[in-house]
């Protein structure tokens, strides 16, 4: 996959409605949209239609969006429109008439879905940044550092695994700077 900056990937869907740049938006955005329609306490087997109606309305409104930055986070953006998406139907409003509105990216979000967005957001990016490195990494490294990151003691992933504790110690320490860097990387072409 190509990493565009969010604003060169913005712009190709803007300006051509290019298929392929669409296809990248969704496997970048999906599953963030995914964690934050989950976070408003929709049904399990309703989300998928909320994550198939906020790009839907992505899509028609992408272009005439304009990204500006000190207006607000793209994100923010999104979680609006998800947030439209689950509040239209729970309130059962002629959809129609409010999703013709433009979208307008918020200077500020109410305190609970900014909370939302952004823990949503920092858990979308930590694990996109180890499906990115994960795979460079010896089977052991993986292991033992997937189990810290899920809260697992040292003495209990070094008894599981078989392997002495400075061993994990030493993983942790050389896989913590390349995560750091991967999350920074993604953290300045997302947002």
């Amino acid at each position: 996959m190509n990493h565009y900056t969010r604003q060169t990937l913005l712009q190709k869907i803007k300006d051509t409605h290019s298929e392929d740049s669409w296809n990248e938006f969704v496997e970048i955005y999906r599953p963030y949209i995914y964690h934050v329609i989950k976070t408003f306490g929709v049904k399990t087997d309703e989300i998928e239609d909320f994550v198939q109606n906020t790009l839907i309305i992505c899509w028609k409104k992408l272009p005439g969006f304009n990204y500006e930055p000190d207006k607000g986070r793209f994100r923010y953006w999104l979680s609006r429109i998800a947030q439209y998406s689950v509040n239209n139907h729970i309130r059962k409003f002629n959809r129609r008439a409010e999703l013709d509105e433009e979208i307008i990216i918020p200077t500020s979000l109410s305190p609970e879905i900014e909370e939302i967005s952004d823990k949503e957001w920092k858990v979308f990016i930590s694990k996109m940044a180890w499906d990115n490195i994960k795979d460079n990494l010896s089977e052991i490294a993986r292991l033992s550092f997937s189990a810290l990151m899920d809260g697992e003691s040292m003495d209990s992933i070094s008894e599981r695994l078989a392997i002495p504790k400075n061993t994990i110690s030493v993983n942790k320490k050389r896989i913590s700077p390349k995560m750091f860097k991967e999350i920074q990387r993604l953290q300045r072409e997302l947002g």
